[in-house]
């Protein structure tokens, strides 16, 4: 993936879509409905792929979505950009610390994404809670995030070996696995 696309609310909930092309916003779009619901209003930049007749398409296939556009050449308006800054800031020092390969910079801004989104954050309108519970209305399960930290060498068992007794491989532990598999499955970089 080259790029990615960022949905952020006022409440610092932050999810990330990795794209190969700018061009798959509208994608992006519809997978950000599919895992985490569909807003009343979208407030974003005037950038082409969030204008074009795709991305309206969706919106209003999803129930005539109202969308707002930042003010050109006016930034501060739109409130992605802090936590763009925050989420690139962080997996850089994560990279950097692991010296992972670049190429894996989408693992890396997801799984920071999806810890920065059930952290809790000083902010009144959370009243104590964090970003995921006030949006998705459930309290954050975070034993999948607890076991490894992202890029930690780890054990795993090829599923399509079973029911021999294979010897267990070394990866690197990339994320939790949305949508794949049962309740702790990983991305695992195999060695």
């Amino acid at each position: 993936n080259i790029d990615g696309q960022i949905f952020v609310n006022d409440i610092g909930y932050t999810k990330i879509v990795p794209m190969t092309l700018k061009s798959q916003a509208p994608v992006a779009l519809q997978t950000f409905f599919m895992d985490v619901g569909i807003p009343t209003e979208l407030h974003t930049d005037g950038a082409g792929e969030m204008t074009g007749k795709d991305w309206r398409n969706v919106l209003n296939k999803f129930g005539g979505i109202r969308q707002t556009l930042v003010e050109p050449y006016s930034p501060w308006q739109n409130k992605a950009e802090s936590e763009i800054r925050e989420v690139k800031k962080q997996v850089a020092r994560i990279m950097s610390g692991t010296r992972a390969s670049k190429r894996l910079w989408d693992f890396c801004a997801e799984y920071v994404a999806e810890i920065r989104s059930r952290t809790a954050r000083p902010l009144w309108k959370l009243n104590g809670r964090t970003p995921y519970e006030v949006v998705t209305g459930e309290t954050p399960d975070i034993s999948e995030w607890l076991e490894f930290q992202w890029y930690d060498p780890v054990f795993y068992r090829d599923p399509t070996t079973f029911p021999q007794d294979e010897p267990a491989q070394v990866g690197r532990w990339l994320g939790v696995s949305h949508r794949v598999g049962q309740a702790l499955c990983y991305w695992i970089l195999p060695e």
